[in-house]
Parts: structure tokens; C-alpha cells; sequence
């Protein structure tokens, strides 16, 4: 089968050769100071790949940032993919699964039935195992390559050569990514071949984590395991997200003890995912809606009291991130960036970090209690 594709694309002025104000572009330059905008799965054209661009575009004018700020995101599919439509969605699927299994997350839903019609179409053209793991397609997609070399394979070498470490910081901290859905697990794919060269340029372990640590990642609505990434990165979901599914007891008990009325707006901070999450981000919690990118930046509907709380310091993360780079200056801890001075912003990092440890114990009991019951069924 043919190999995946992307396109990355620059935000612009409308024009009769832009019409959406969306300009394809070849690279990104490393002496930029930018964001690159990882959308989900469904950006699969000029329109909804600037629709992601213009969130993040709208966000910086209001806050004064956007002069000398280049804004780029991308395009998933091919236009000749044709009647072949529906294998991007498959093949991406497939390669998520496949991550979250990586590290230990096996718990894989089962296919809806358009999926499973899908799945009939993609076995006719190719063959019964193209989504299987031994598929490059789906475990390594060539896509994340084509990206890593147009967007991050120049901040870490010139010529395969390494850069001075300082050198390399800065280059990496010119570029803030924001990613939603699919595109948190694109970012996790980037991360683990920025790791692979810097190991194969000589980078020490030490200067691999320094490096690492300036790449800044805002994720929202997350389709990827967290709390693996070595860079920053930040996550924002909401618990009423039916689009997305980790494949772990962490979610399959946030959600119960969200059907309980139980679950309040919670930091689950380090290696528990660096991620915040809400009971529900709309005031409506109208179907589909929980799972919009532009709840979490340019909000077009009203939000909840934690929807609000939450648009907050995911504001913050990006706009902290955006200074530092201006500035030349090394990203700020996760706390520093979720709420810079802002003391609003301070005092509700402090109640959802309690409130987090608070749903964490009870995550731990009830998974515990599911284990336990679930071993005594198979006596």
C-alpha cells in the first residue's frame, strides 16, 4: 500500500490564492519562533486545517502576541486517497492502539460497526494484515518521519553533526506545539525519534533530557498514553469525552466515578499524566461537543464553571510558552506555566491539585476492587 502522508501549512493573510488564510509551506524554520498545531485525524484539508491555526491565531492577537509569532498546522490526508477515504482513519486507529499496548494499556475497545466496515474495505484492497503491527504503516508511519524532518530534525543537528547544547535549547524552544486528539500521539511519535537521533548524534543522557525538557507540548482532549512524555507537555480533557478512550483502568474509573456525580475538576500531576481533567468543559454538555479543540482556547459556546477554570490555565500554558520564546528564555515548571503570577490562576492550580489527589485515592481503591472482583470470577 501506498506510504501515509501530511502536509504542514501557514497561517496567513485571506487572499484570492488563500482563501482560508491558509498557505502550504515546505518547512518550518528553526530560527522561527512558532506553534505548530497538531489537529485531530479529522484535518483533512486546507479549511479544517486552518480552522486549528486560526484558534491559536485569535488567542495570541487578543493577548498582544502574535507579532513575530508564526502559526503552522497540518493536513492528514491526501486528495488522491480518493474512494480510499477511510484507510488515514483506520491506519491511525491502529497505530494508537498499538502505542497505548507499548506501555502496558491493553484495554482496546471493541470496533463500532462503521469501523467494522471499514476494516472489511481497507482487507479487500490490501490484504488481511494491513492494520496489523507488522504493517510499518501502523507502527511506524511515515508520515511522523516526513514531520520530524520538516519541523524538528534541524533544531538538534546540522550537517548529522550535534549542536552546543545551549544551541540545541534554543532552537527546540522556538517551537510550542499544541496538539488535540490524534495529534497528542503524532507529538509522542515526534518525541521518540527526536530521542533516537540525539542518541545517534552523541548526545549524553544528560543533555537529551535538558534538550528535551524546552519542547513544549499543550495537549488537548488527548488521544495518546500519558504521563510517558519526556518533554512538557500538559494535557486538558474532559471526563464526558466520548471520542476518546485510554485503554487503562485510569479512565474506565474516572468515568465511573464521573457517572457517580462524584468527580470535580482534578490535576493529576507527574507520572500520573500532567493532565487536567473536568467533570464536563461545556455548560450544556451537548453531545459531541466535549471533545471541540476550540473549547480549551477560543471557546464558542458556553462553559461550565470548570470549563471556565480550565480555559484559564490552558491559556496560560500556551501563552507562557509563546513568551519564553520570544523572550529566549527556558520554559517555566508545569506550575509556572499553567499560572505564570496570575494569583486567580494560583489559587485554583492549588484546589484542583488537591482535588486530584483526592480522585487519584479513589481511582486506586475502585481499580483494586475491580481486580479483585475479576479474579474471583475466574476461580
Amino acid at each position: 500500500m501506498k506510504k501515509t502522508y501530511i502536509s504542514i501549512g501557514q497561517r496567513v493573510e485571506k487572499s484570492a490564492a488563500h482563501p482560508y488564510g491558509w498557505k502550504r509551506a515546505d518547512f518550518i524554520d528553526e530560527n522561527e519562533t512558532c506553534v505548530l498545531v497538531l489537529g485531530g485525524n479529522g484535518a483533512d484539508n486546507d479549511q479544517k486545517a486552518n480552522g486549528y491555526a486560526k484558534c491559536v491565531d485569535e488567542l495570541l492577537k487578543q493577548y498582544n502576541l502574535k507579532d513575530g509569532v508564526h502559526i503552522y498546522s497540518v493536513i492528514y490526508r491526501n486528495e488522491s486517497d480518493g474512494a480510499e477515504y477511510f484507510m488515514p482513519f483506520l491506519l491511525q486507529n491502529k497505530s494508537r492502539e498499538l502505542l497505548f499496548e507499548k506501555y502496558g494499556r491493553k484495554d482496546v475497545p471493541p470496533f463500532t460497526e462503521k469501523q467494522t466496515e471499514f476494516v472489511k474495505k481497507a482487507e479487500k484492497l490490501y490484504g488481511r494484515f494491513v492494520l496489523s503491527k507488522y504493517n510499518d504503516e501502523v507502527s511506524n508511519p511515515s508520515y511522523i518521519e516526513r514531520l520530524f524532518e520538516k519541523t524538528l530534525l534541524y533544531r538538534i543537528c546540522e550537517n548529522e553533526q550535534k549542536l552546543p547544547l545551549e544551541e540545541a535549547m534554543r532552537r527546540v524552544r522556538n517551537l510550542n506545539i499544541i496538539t488535540h486528539c490524534h495529534g497528542a500521539y503524532v507529538f509522542l511519535k515526534l518525541e521518540e525519534m527526536m530521542q533516537e537521533k540525539m542518541k545517534r548524534l552523541g548526545y549524553s543522557d544528560q543533555e537529551r533530557e535538558a534538550i528535551q525538557k524546552q519542547l513544549l507540548c499543550v495537549a488537548f482532549a488527548p488521544y495518546a498514553p500519558l504521563g510517558v512524555s519526556k518533554s512538557t507537555m500538559i494535557s486538558f480533557g474532559s471526563a464526558k469525552d466520548e471520542e476518546v478512550f485510554h485503554q487503562n483502568a485510569f479512565h474506565r474509573e474516572l468515568k465511573n466515578i464521573d457517572k457517580s456525580g462524584q468527580f470535580g475538576l482534578s490535576y493529576f500531576e507527574g507520572k500520573k499524566g500532567e493532565v487536567i481533567v473536568a467533570s464536563c468543559v461545556t455548560e450544556a454538555n451537548a453531545q459531541g461537543v466535549e471533545h471541540n479543540f476550540s473549547n480549551y482556547v477560543m471557546p464558542k459556546r458556553e462553559l461550565s464553571k470548570e470549563g471556565e477554570e480550565m480555559l484559564l490555565l490552558s491559556r496560560h500554558a500556551i501563552l507562557n510558552g509563546v513568551k519564553s520564546s520570544l523572550e529566549n528564555k527556558p520554559l517555566r515548571n508545569v506550575k509556572g506555566l499553567l499560572c505564570g503570577d496570575d494569583q486567580k490562576a494560583l489559587n485554583v492550580f492549588e484546589k484542583i491539585k488537591q482535588t486530584g489527589q483526592e480522585m487519584y485515592a479513589k481511582l486506586v481503591s475502585l481499580t483494586r476492587q475491580f481486580n479483585l472482583a475479576k479474579k474471583g470470577m475466574n476461580r
